[in-house]
């Protein structure tokens, strides 16, 4: 069920559905941008508050859900930029195979090229890294474009540089 502007349920409960809804999108997300457990536990925090204070401008958007990914990427950038000099941490055993059991990509390959490709897309430069995870979570160009605030034009670019980069990053290691 995908929920679109919905004005007729309260403003609390239309969130709540969203984000469960999309809380395996955003885990995924976030363990893709950060390798420490108790960060990533914060910024699901503050996703989950910037989403209470965004609630009622949520349930009156065209996309609901690609407001609620901007508020994810906002969040995330922020984030990135703060700890903008600290190196990205590997991810612990347990929280790759979490990773990799709810990824939808397992049905693509084995474990071991999924654990590649998570390798490879923490690699890339931060911007590619959020329109690829994006486009892996099946959000298509609008909607990535609206939470980007890009035009669509910008959001396919960005996307075929990304593509390129972890290509190469998986094909020559970096």
């Amino acid at each position: 069920m995908t929920l679109s502007n919905n004005n007729t349920m309260p403003a609390e409960q239309f969130l709540l559905q969203l984000w469960q809804q999309n809380q395996g999108a955003i885990s995924r997300t976030l363990m893709a941008s950060e390798a420490d457990p108790a960060a990533r536990q914060d910024l699901k925090q503050d996703i989950y508050l910037a989403l209470h204070q965004s609630a009622e401008r949520i349930q009156a958007a065209e996309l609901p859900r690609a407001y609620l990914f901007r508020i994810v990427h906002n969040v995330t950038v922020d984030h990135i930029a703060r700890a903008k000099r600290q190196q990205w941490q590997e991810l612990d055993e347990d929280t790759q195979h979490q990773l990799l059991q709810d990824c939808p990509s397992q049905e693509v390959g084995e474990q071991q090229q999924s654990q590649q490709l998570l390798q490879a897309v923490r690699q890339l430069s931060p911007a590619n890294r959020q329109v690829i995870l994006l486009a892996m979570e099946d959000l298509d160009t609008p909607e990535i474009a609206d939470i980007l605030q890009l035009t669509q034009g910008a959001v396919r670019v960005r996307l075929n540089r990304a593509k390129t980069e972890l290509m190469e990053i998986m094909h020559h290691g970096r």
